[in-house]
């Protein structure tokens, strides 16, 4: 895949991973830009970095993302890769007797179905490029889950089969799909989980040189040794997992 002179929209582009992705790419000569639902936080990001292009959009609104569509092709008609980045994790317990149902419907819709409309509705444009991807971020915990974010877990394991097939249904059209599947990586929705996490400087590193490659699976950091363990010791990944 080539990583420069690109058209890319990342979502959940105004921090995190999402902002440094966004960042990474700008310096690959492409054009980025990147969509959330903080339009404050949207113009910060701008000021500081005014090669980037904002869009104001919650992707769990129908009405937000059409707008967002239209805005696109109307604006960025050349736009080639979709980066899947936007994502919630909510840490519960289920027998706390609490009800968590806006928690669980919020963590599936940001994590799950609300991509996968997104997806739906970006497939057209992005075919007809002679070159273009789509790229979704899951995680090493759809692989190996942990007790506190059951959902969480659930949401990106789903969203990692729905990438599997979706890349069998367009496997001979113009568009790759790729999966960046990283472990505990250092952004503010992780603030106090874990040590030893992976910088989002050296998640971008792996991730760019993975397109590259086209590495349809692309594992950052202990990723790569913790799906390697679940292979051939899954009990030990379970456990090494399981209070993370």
């Amino acid at each position: 895949m080539n990583i420069q002179k690109n058209t890319i929209l990342i979502t959940g582009g105004g921090s995190g991973i999402g902002l440094s992705l966004a960042l990474s790419l700008l310096q690959q000569n492409n054009t980025v830009i990147i969509c959330g639902r903080d339009t404050d936080k949207l113009n910060k990001v701008l000021k500081k970095h005014p090669s980037l292009h904002v869009i104001t959009c919650d992707i769990t609104n129908q009405q937000a993302r059409q707008n967002m569509l239209e805005h696109v092709k109307s604006e960025f008609p050349t736009l080639n890769i979709l980066i899947n980045n936007a994502g919630i994790q909510h840490n519960y317990e289920f027998n706390n007797i609490k009800n968590h149902h806006s928690l669980i419907d919020d963590e599936i819709s940001i994590n799950l179905s609300s991509q996968i409309k997104l997806i739906d509705m970006f497939v057209p444009m992005l075919s007809q490029q002679k070159e273009s991807a789509i790229v979704n971020i899951t995680s090493a915990l759809a692989y190996v889950p942990k007790q506190s974010a059951p959902v969480y877990c659930a949401s990106k394991a789903g969203f990692h089969i729905f990438t599997q097939a979706l890349r069998y249904q367009l496997e001979n059209t113009s568009v790759k799909v790729f999966e960046i599947i990283p472990a505990l990586v250092d952004t503010a929705m992780t603030k106090g989980r874990g040590k030893n996490k992976t910088t989002p400087e050296q998640l971008c590193i792996e991730v760019l040189q993975g397109l590259v490659n086209n590495n349809y699976e692309i594992k950052i950091g202990k990723a790569k040794f913790l799906l390697l363990l679940k292979r051939f010791i899954p009990s030990l990944a379970n456990k090494i997992l399981k209070n993370a």
